[in-house]
């Protein structure tokens, strides 16, 4: 009884109390994702189970070249004019790219010197192909500047030096007694040859495990305007090198996939989980996703980097038309939100997906928008961007990916 009398009593002292006025405000807990219209898209991240998904032994070395991809420079180091971006992948497998010479050619000596991985990124001056197919390249004459870097990675510096010559005298002997070897200022060991009749000029260089390389072009056949473009460029190359350390071949079958899980967050429609270099399924710092300009992303890198600098972001991820992001903490998510960083020009406003907090969506009218609506949302610390052809799909896609970043850990 004594104890029945003592719970009554504490139970009338809290009942006063609720009698009386507190200060504060109440906070809305989050909100309940499964009341989200997210159509057919998924709700839960690959990894959902604790169960990261390990990609194939030969798809490592796309993990190693897409982990070189921030050490990478891109057009505008080489030149401020080259904001275009033209075209990235990673290089694996051997199947070296045609911006090195006859890709069968290069394959064949790649091959035989034990290449692991790398990584080809190309920009220009002006939105205009350059065509680096059947034989020496060509460009359209409007086209003042352009520029290839390719990054090597080898088992060790004497296969990276042979490969290197091989490349070399392999590409120069395939010119029919056109061209002409050139040095380079400041960079004795690179490997280099011209046509005096094309404004452009092909070179290598050994560098520790390395093979650097570029395909470079002026507006009109200059050989000194060539050779110093080639010799700023592997300047800036060797100091990005400076900054990472090559990989023995036993490093990249353990390299982390997606560390810190911003891939696994980022909206994947078919959940297709397999890494691609082309920039579909692909991770990386902020540098290494500037790459990307002219193929998943819009062409501008000046216009890129300028959003994703205003928003700090640390990680960036593409997945399949989806974009992750990372940013420092919420309040720079939810601006860049409020300020609609998208990584292209805004053109016209379009409505926010119902009942989904801190979006925002837009229309994209220019010429050559890859889809007609997009929209961006913030959750924490983490900016999703997801597009389709019809709002609706788009508030679809906006909400799954909402959805995502909530249910992942």
């Amino acid at each position: 009884m004594r104890i029945r009398y003592a719970l009554i009593a504490v139970l009338t002292t809290v009942l006063t109390a609720c009698g009386s006025t507190l200060s504060g405000q109440a906070l809305p807990g989050e909100m309940d994702v499964r009341t989200l219209d997210v159509g057919s898209y998924p709700t839960e991240p690959i990894n959902a189970h604790d169960d990261d998904p390990v990609p194939a032994f030969y798809a490592m070395y796309e993990v190693a070249a897409m982990r070189i991809a921030d050490y990478v420079i891109n057009s505008r180091d080489i030149d401020a004019q080259m904001v275009y971006g033209k075209r990235a992948r990673t290089v694996s497998g051997g199947v070296m790219p045609s911006a090195l010479g006859d890709e069968t050619a290069m394959s064949v000596v790649a091959k035989k010197h034990k290449m692991l991985y790398g990584f080809e990124s190309s920009g220009a001056a002006k939105d205009s192909r350059v065509e680096t197919y059947g034989g020496w390249p060509t460009k359209k004459a409007d086209n003042r500047v352009t520029a290839t870097t390719m990054v090597l990675q080898f088992p060790d510096t004497d296969r990276a030096a042979a490969a290197a010559k091989e490349f070399y005298d392999t590409d120069f002997g395939m010119q029919e007694g056109r061209n002409q070897p050139v040095a380079v200022p400041g960079h004795p060991a690179a490997l280099s040859h011209w046509r005096p009749d094309s404004p452009f000029l092909r070179t290598v260089l050994p560098h520790g495990p390395y093979v650097i390389a570029f395909l470079l072009s002026v507006a009109t056949p200059d050989q000194q305007a060539l050779t110093a473009l080639a010799s700023n460029a592997y300047t800036e190359q060797i100091a990005a090198l400076a900054k990472t350390t090559p990989l023995t071949d036993e490093q990249v079958m353990t390299l982390p996939w997606d560390p810190d899980h911003l891939l696994m967050r980022t909206l994947n429609p078919e959940q297709l989980p397999s890494p691609s270099g082309d920039g579909y399924y692909v991770v990386t710092g902020k540098h290494g996703i500037l790459h990307y300009a002219g193929d998943q992303l819009p062409t501008d890198r000046h216009y890129i980097d300028e959003q994703l600098t205003k928003m700090s972001a640390q990680q960036v991820a593409l997945s399949w038309g989806s974009i992750g992001i990372r940013t420092p903490d919420a309040q720079t998510a939810r601006r860049a939100v409020t300020e609609k960083m998208f990584p292209w020009q805004v053109e016209a406003e379009a409505a926010s997906p119902p009942n989904l907090p801190d979006s925002a969506c837009v229309e994209n009218k220019r010429p050559g928008a890859s889809k007609r609506f997009s929209c961006i949302l913030a959750y924490n610390e983490y900016v999703g961007i997801v597009s389709g052809n019809q709002l609706l799909d788009a508030h679809q896609r906006a909400a799954a990916q909402y959805a995502l970043f909530a249910n992942s850990r």
